[in-house]
């Protein structure tokens, strides 16, 4: 398909008719002859339609001429207006001007909030001011172009802003989940190494780095980390980038970093490889997730960058138990609790005083033979604000100086942690790039609400407008956001552009 102008009416209705047809979308002919009318270029026609239907979705409203008018001109009325006829021989009016060249065709979402109360479009408050507004690069799976995803995902990172984040010589690093063994859901090396081509000659050095996991998988100290992550396909080798482990050897390469006016610390461990970093990129597989209900971009960096002993405080808010079968009495946990709350008794087994201890996690850390136990116990809200409270930390000191890059593809119910991965429950997406965190999660969070789900997994019969991850999980994955954007970290309400 061209990107040059159409000016048939009737050829600009086929365009929106295929596009309802291949996403299942239900918009009346009023509607489509409405976004024809307005738009003539391919890709702001689709944007147009699916800023509309992501609207409707997300507040379970049906989709009419009040809320395409809403949407599409911040019009609000009650009854709808007819649209006026359309001469044959005459090209459609429109807003858009055409233009001389285009490399990239953009449609700016124009709909005020998803997540403001619901509402008939006539009672819909003032949509915020543009400055208040974030946004978000948009590549869907499909392009007219014939581009590959990974050079369309390279293109939407540097629109997001890649050359502004990092200067000459600064250290990036480039945040992932490296997959645990048997898991095929994370992001593909081949999209790494595209992002670390365009941090060099961004001018960066980059590197790939992610933290050591609490639960003892593959991926529990650094040496089992890097063996994992070469077996799943990342290593210089292939990627051009090094790889480290951002809180070393065994989980306790961490600094505490000061934040302030937050509901549960007032610091954080974060690893010291992030820490230490000039610029960051964040690249998120988007999934559900069985503690959190959605697992995007704030868990990738808030969950991700703490060290094993973070993951403790952000899982639990209970103190650790010792087992005395498995105990050894090595001394481990002893030499690293930061309040000598633990000692080891005549029996030869560590005993913690749990007067002094508070719950920070580092003896479990510590202990190499699993004797201390881990605490799993926690409120699905509650782990999700500590989660941002951590996110506050591994971003201190890095304004404009971070960038994410979140994979809306084989969306699967459960974490990467796990040793399978099971089917995607919707289909494979598209490619979203920000510089604001909270709002390339609420992207993510509204398009795969916006999806169909898939037969045979587990978002078979749920159609648009309801939230998968929700339904498959039981959790308000939507905790996170709200609290993220109360406590000055992003917006939720944002513009899509679209990049063909």
């Amino acid at each position: 398909m061209s990107d040059d102008r159409i000016e048939s009416h009737e050829e600009r209705i086929l365009i929106l008719r295929d596009k309802v047809a291949r996403e299942g979308f239900t918009v009346p002919a009023d509607v489509l002859e409405y976004i024809a009318a307005r738009h003539g270029l391919p890709q702001t026609l689709k944007g147009a339609l699916i800023n509309v239907q992501a609207y409707a979705s997300r507040r379970a409203l049906p989709v009419d001429m009040d809320l395409a008018r809403l949407v599409l001109e911040g019009v609000r009325r009650s009854t709808p207006q007819p649209l006026a006829p359309i001469a044959e021989s005459a090209p459609p009016a429109s807003t858009e001007a055409t233009p001389t060249a285009i490399s990239e065709t953009l449609f700016v979402a124009e709909a005020p909030s998803l997540f403001e109360p619901i509402a008939t479009p006539a009672s819909v408050a003032p949509e915020p001011p543009a400055a208040s507004r974030a946004t978000v690069w948009f590549a869907p799976m499909r392009s007219s172009k014939k581009e590959s995803l990974v050079k369309r995902a390279g293109r939407a990172l540097q629109r997001a802003g890649l050359a502004e984040a990092v200067a000459t010589g600064d250290m990036v690093a480039i945040k992932l989940h490296f997959g645990e063994e048997g898991n095929t859901g994370f992001v593909q090396p081949i999209f790494l190494r595209e992002v670390v081509r365009l941090v060099s000659e961004a001018g960066g050095k980059p590197f790939l780095t992610d933290s050591n996991t609490l639960y003892r998988g593959k991926r529990s100290n650094a040496i089992d980390h890097l063996a994992c992550a070469i077996h799943n396909g990342f290593s210089f080798a292939t990627i051009e980038a090094p790889v480290i482990i951002a809180d070393g050897l065994d989980g306790r390469e961490a600094a505490d970093v000061a934040i302030h006016g937050f509901d549960h610390f007032d610091s954080v461990r974060i690893g010291s490889a992030v820490l230490h970093a000039d610029a960051m990129v964040v690249v998120t597989h988007v999934k559900g997730h069985e503690a959190t209900g959605f697992g995007g971009a704030l868990k990738n960096v808030g969950m991700g960058l703490g060290c094993r002993s973070a993951k403790q405080r952000m899982h639990s808010d209970l103190k650790p138990q010792v087992s005395a079968e498995k105990c050894t009495a090595c001394g481990r946990c002893v030499k690293w609790c930061p309040v000598d709350a633990i000692e080891i008794t005549s029996e030869r087994v560590a005993r913690i005083d749990y007067g002094p201890c508070y719950g920070c996690g580092e003896c479990v850390a510590a202990c190499a033979y699993g004797a201390i136990g881990i605490q799993w116990k926690t409120e699905p809200g509650a782990i999700q604000e500590k989660i941002v409270e951590h996110v506050a930390g591994a971003l201190s000191g890095k304004d404009g100086k971070v960038v994410y890059l979140s994979f809306v593809t084989n969306v699967s119910p459960d974490c990467d942690c796990w040793h399978f991965s099971d089917a995607s429950v919707v289909p494979d997406i598209g490619v979203l790039a920000s510089t604001d965190i909270v709002a390339i999660d609420q992207a993510a969070y509204d398009l795969v609400t916006g999806a169909r789900g898939l037969v045979g997994s587990k978002g078979e019969g749920m159609d648009e407008g309801t939230d998968k991850f929700l339904e498959i999980t039981g959790i308000d994955g939507t905790v996170a956001l709200d609290y993220a954007e109360r406590h000055g970290l992003g917006s939720r309400v944002y513009d899509l552009k679209i990049l063909d």
